[in-house]
């Protein structure tokens, strides 16, 4: 091989190697985490009966709040029925991505350490009341995640409060941005 061809392939053996020794060190295909899990407050809007500006629905790989007229990347959304009942949509119930899902939890949002692989819904609505602990997956995405492709994000929310005179809900969330990780505690996960 020419010193000119090694030293454009240099940069890439020297990727691969960091990955490796990154890899072997952390014992885990994951590597090390490099976000820190935060818990955070999120308000989201019906989508029926309020304005469109406002944002009703949420997108894991972003920890943010999304208006439906400007987006349709988003893992789940929120809705009152005509009868009053708060609901939850995953995407995939909308006619979007059918990878997001979303689960309830008998488990306090405190004592949920670990998000499960399965059993997520997917394509069904989920009643919530205020006090309820879900926990959700998110679409796959490659971002940030070099060589694990594309993967999930795993989170966990509580509903603290369900207003229906303005027709919003505010979640207690804590959202893993760590490609593939499921730890749901607050601090840098190890998994």
């Amino acid at each position: 091989m020419s010193r000119s061809a090694f030293s454009r392939l240099h940069p890439v053996f020297t990727t691969a190697l960091l990955a490796g020794v990154g890899l072997a060190c952390s014992g885990s295909l994951l590597g090390p985490a490099s976000s820190i899990n935060t818990v955070d407050t999120v308000r989201l809007y019906a989508l029926s009966g309020t304005a469109i500006s406002l944002p009703g629905a949420y997108s894991m790989l972003d920890q943010r709040t999304i208006r439906t007229d400007t987006t349709s990347q988003f893992d789940f959304a929120f809705d009152i029925t005509a009868a009053g009942a708060p609901l939850i949509y995953p995407s995939g119930v909308l006619g979007l991505s059918t990878e997001p899902g979303l689960q309830r939890s008998t488990r306090a949002f405190d004592d949920l350490k670990s998000a499960p692989v399965e059993g997520y819904l997917r394509d069904s609505t989920l009643a919530v009341a205020e006090q309820d602990v879900f926990i959700a997956r998110s679409r796959s995405s490659f971002l940030g995640c070099l060589y694990l492709g594309s993967v999930p994000r795993y989170g966990k929310f509580r509903v603290l409060s369900i207003d229906l005179v303005v027709r919003s809900v505010t979640f207690e969330a804590l959202v893993n941005r760590n490609c593939g990780f499921k730890s749901l505690e607050a601090g840098l996960p190890e998994s």
